[in-house]
């Protein structure tokens, strides 16, 4: 192995490692705009009104972030409620659209607030006592099992409610998705699909959620961490498939200056399908079937694809598999191949696609830095199409 050879092997292991990690490290998307015209309101609400609202009013997205708390976290912070020690505010977005509030920052807290105050259990069968450091007086001790004024202590408690709404610019949420992306939640800051998610609530993201969970997705392993599994969260393929509905339907018209900003665009403007409250002339609607549509065109020739297959280099990457994904959509539904390609041909066709552009080529679009550029995207998308729409 030549000089050469091995630093190109390094950069190769070193782009594997931490492509997705910090994908959107270097943008800087929804940054044209210097300021926006912001509504922000402080307010505070009993835990009486939150829990009536709850489902109805106030929104929390199961997939905005997995339920992570155990019953003894959980339980420390209902005796926190009831001794009257301060607890964080809450981040809510304003849907004046549909007159109901987006829970953004607080999931753990409500939800446990919820179990403890509403359901009466922690999860399914299991009664939830409270259990920990908890005061003598409520320790084991469900929310029926508490006395009156302890109850009424705890529905009356007040709890302190950051509520954003953009006023301008009106087609464009990008404050949004700016704001909800440097707010930190327990020290974790919410990923780019979990703000989509819960910024852009509505039967798309439903749709979208439910995709996630298929089963087929279970073989690549690569496309979610070990920790990610055990917690249910299946961000990663949701963002995974919203790319390559983004990528496939905005083809060759790709706007903004990264995928993040195109992404966000289009997941909010496809969240109610082709029923949005306020159409716009500029953007194109899609219905569900639609979507239904391009997902299953090619995807159970894609699925029987194995990690070896989807690595460009040394590790598969989520980049290599949108543009073979993306490449035999079109094949099929805009080119309209409807040719039976056997797996073997395909693995064929894809071990020589290397070969057949050259090295230079193909490190330019399965090895650049920014991933996620859209002068990237654009190159891997085409490259894809252009060469799985070919003959093989």
């Amino acid at each position: 192995m030549n000089d050469q050879d091995e630093k190109l092997q390094m950069n190769n292991q070193y782009l594997d490692d931490n492509e997705y990690e910090d994908e959107y490290e270097d943008e800087d998307e929804n940054n044209e705009l210097m300021a926006y015209d912001i509504a922000v309101f402080y307010n505070t609400y009993n835990l009486s009104t939150l829990m009536k609202w709850w489902g109805k009013k106030l929104i929390v997205p199961k997939f905005q972030r997995s339920y992570v708390w155990n019953q003894k976290k959980a339980s420390e912070f209902v005796d926190s409620m009831l001794r009257g020690l301060p607890v964080p505010s809450m981040f809510f977005y304003d849907d004046i659209e549909k007159n109901r509030l987006i829970v953004v920052d607080g999931l753990q807290r409500l939800t446990s607030l919820y179990r403890y105050i509403v359901e009466g259990s922690f999860s399914g069968e299991k009664k939830f006592k409270l259990i920990g450091n908890i005061h003598p007086k409520w320790k084991g001790k469900t929310y029926e099992d508490l006395e009156a004024e302890d109850k009424d202590r705890l529905d009356d408690a007040l709890m302190n409610i950051t509520v954003m709404r953009q006023l301008t610019p009106h087609n464009s949420q990008s404050s949004m998705y700016l704001s909800f992306q440097r707010i930190n939640t327990g020290g974790i800051t919410l990923k780019p699909q979990e703000i989509r998610m819960a910024v852009s609530f509505g039967d798309f993201a439903i749709y979208l959620d439910e995709l996630a969970t298929d089963t087929r997705f279970d073989k690549w392993k690569f496309l979610r961490t070990d920790a990610q599994r055990k917690n249910d969260n299946y961000s990663p393929i949701q963002e995974l498939i919203l790319k390559f509905w983004a990528y496939y339907f905005s083809y060759p018209d790709f706007s903004g200056s990264s995928s993040r900003g195109l992404l966000d665009d289009f997941f909010d403007a496809q969240k109610d399908f082709e029923n949005p409250v306020k159409k716009e002339s500029n953007k194109t609607y899609y219905s569900k079937a639609d979507f239904d549509e391009a997902f299953n065109a090619a995807f159970d020739l894609v699925n029987e694809l194995s990690e070896q297959d989807l690595s460009p280099y040394t590790k598969p990457t989520q980049t290599y598999l949108e543009s073979i994904w993306v490449g035999l959509t079109y094949r099929r539904l805009k080119l309209k191949k409807n040719d039976d390609i056997s797996i073997d041909k395909l693995k064929e066709h894809i071990k020589n696609w290397k070969d057949v552009i050259g090295e230079d080529k193909f490190s330019e679009l399965f090895q650049a830095r920014r991933a996620s550029s859209m002068k990237s995207v654009r190159g891997r998308i085409e490259a894809g199409i252009d060469y799985f729409g070919g003959d093989f």
